[in-house]
């Protein structure tokens, strides 16, 4: 498992947008959640993770601040 570190915001990037559909899985265990993505079109998750994270409780809330200042709330 590899456990996010840090979060950097950097404001100086172009986001680089696909268009279709990415199918995302959340699991939360114990004092962990695990956010993994599949590839472009692998709706039924079958081809295997394509990126995957995981959170502490402190990352999370960290990420959660920077959610809600995307968020504007």
């Amino acid at each position: 498992m590899a456990v996010l570190g840090r979060i950097i915001k950097v404001n100086n990037e172009h986001i680089n947008l696909r268009s279709g559909d990415v199918v995302g899985d959340v699991t939360i265990e114990g004092d962990y959640l695990q956010l993994r993505t599949y590839a472009m079109g692998d709706l039924e998750r079958e081809r295997g993770s394509k990126q995957n994270i995981q959170f502490t409780k402190e990352k999370a809330r960290e990420f959660r601040d920077l959610l809600n200042k995307f968020l504007n709330e």
